[in-house]
C-alpha cells in the first residue's frame, strides 16, 4: 500500500512515536504508576491486555484500567460525568464519539492555543487515512471492522460472493440478521440502500430491500456471538459477522468460513477518543499516539483482523484492504437511528 497519505488541508505533523515520546510524558513520570482509565467493549478487554497494554505500561510506568462498557453505554456514562469524568480514554464506534465530540465531550484533534497552526495534539493521526477522519472536533477512527458474511460451509459450497445473495430462496428461515438493538440493524438498512440507489440515507430503499428478506430471515438479533453460534451449529446459514469472529470459531473446529461481498463490506470505524476534562491529558494522548503507531496499526490487523487506519501497514490475508470497504456515514446514520427504529418496528416486527 502507499504511505504518507495525510488529512487533505491539514499541516502535516512530524511522526512522533510515543514510546520515545519523554516531551510529553514529563508530567506522567514519577515513582507512582500513574493509572489510566480507559472504557473498552466488553469483548475488546482481552485484546486491549493482551496486545496493547503491555508495551505501554513498560514505557511509561503506567497503569492501564480497563472498563467495559459498550459504545452506547461509554457515551451515556461521559454524558453523565461531563465536567468530572472518571474515564480518560474510550474505545468507541465512531457514531457514538461523533455525537460526543458535537458536544465537546471528547477532546478536539487541534489545539487551538498551538504554537503553530493545525498543529495535532496526537501527531500519529496526520498518518490516517483520509477517509478515517469521520469528524473535524474528534481524532479519526484508528481502525475498522469489516462486517461481511459469517457462513456456514457445510451450506455453502463456495462463498456467498454477493449482498444479493441474502435473497436467495434456498435461505428460507436460516438468515440471522439484527435488530435495531445493536448497530448492525441501522448499518445493514444503510446498506442495502447503497446498493439499491447509491445512498445509504434512502431508508425507502433500504426498507424495501430488507422486506424482501422476511421469509429468509430467521431472527433478528441484538447479540454478535449468539448470531455466529446459531450459524456454527447450522441453525442458521448466513449472518454478518467479523473475520476474527470466524477465525476464532473455525479453530474450535466450527464449520464457518467468512467473505467481504462484491459490493464490499461494511467499515465498522471505531478506535480510541479522549475525554474532554481528563484530569490525564498527556498520559491520555500519549497512549492515543500510540495506537496511531505503526507497530500497533500493524498488530491491530494481524492479530484482531482490524482494517488499520494508516495507509502504510501491511494488510494480512483475508482482511479486505481500506479501499474495498463500504464506508458509510456513521454521523448522519447516527440522527437517523431513532427514527429507523421506530419505522423497523413497525414494518418488519411481528
Amino acid at each position: 500500500m502507499t504511505s504518507g497519505r495525510r488529512p487533505p488541508g491539514r499541516r502535516p505533523a512530524r511522526l512522533l512515536l510515543v514510546l520515545l515520546a519523554a516531551h510529553l510524558l514529563a508530567g506522567c513520570s514519577g515513582s507512582a504508576r500513574e493509572d489510566l482509565v480507559i472504557a473498552v467493549p466488553p469483548g475488546r478487554i482481552a485484546d486491549l491486555d493482551n496486545y496493547f497494554a503491555g508495551p505501554f505500561e513498560a514505557a511509561t510506568g503506567a497503569n492501564l484500567i480497563p472498563v467495559g462498557l459498550r459504545s452506547a453505554d461509554q457515551a451515556a456514562r461521559v454524558r453523565v460525568e461531563r465536567g468530572n469524568p472518571s474515564l480518560d480514554i474510550l474505545w468507541i464506534d465512531a457514531g457514538e464519539a461523533a455525537l460526543l465530540a458535537r458536544e465537546g465531550l471528547v477532546e478536539a484533534p487541534f489545539d487551538p492555543g498551538a504554537s503553530r497552526e493545525g498543529e495535532l495534539r496526537v501527531p500519529n493521526a496526520a498518518w490516517a487515512d483520509p477517509d478515517a477522519w469521520f469528524s473535524q472536533r474528534a481524532l479519526p477512527a484508528t481502525f475498522s471492522s469489516a462486517i461481511g458474511f459469517l457462513y456456514n460451509t457445510e451450506h455453502f459450497p463456495s462463498p456467498p460472493a454477493s449482498w444479493t445473495a441474502l435473497e436467495n430462496p434456498a435461505l428460507e428461515g436460516r438468515l440471522a440478521l439484527f435488530g435495531f438493538g445493536s448497530t448492525l440493524g441501522p448499518l445493514t438498512v444503510a446498506a442495502l440502500a447503497r446498493i439499491d440507489t447509491g445512498n445509504e440515507t434512502d431508508a425507502d430503499a433500504g426498507f424495501r430491500r430488507l422486506g424482501r428478506l422476511r421469509n429468509n430471515v430467521l431472527v433478528y438479533g441484538t447479540s454478535g456471538p449468539a448470531n455466529n453460534q446459531m450459524v456454527a451449529q447450522g441453525e442458521a446459514w448466513l449472518t454478518l459477522g467479523l473475520p476474527s469472529q470466524a477465525r476464532h470459531l473455525a479453530t474450535e473446529g466450527a464449520p464457518v468460513g467468512w467473505a467481504a461481498p462484491a459490493e464490499g463490506a461494511i467499515a465498522l470505524p471505531q478506535g480510541i477518543q479522549i475525554v474532554t476534562g481528563t484530569r490525564r491529558p498527556d498520559l491520555a494522548r500519549a497512549f492515543a499516539d500510540y495506537m496511531f503507531s505503526r507497530g500497533a496499526q500493524q498488530v491491530a490487523a494481524r492479530e484482531l483482523q482490524l482494517v488499520p487506519s494508516r495507509s502504510d501497514t501491511e494488510i494480512p490475508p483475508g482482511l479486505p484492504p481500506p479501499d474495498a470497504l463500504m464506508r458509510l456515514d456513521m454521523v448522519t446514520l447516527g440522527d437517523l437511528r431513532p427514527s429507523w427504529a421506530t419505522r423497523f418496528r413497525r414494518e418488519m416486527i411481528p
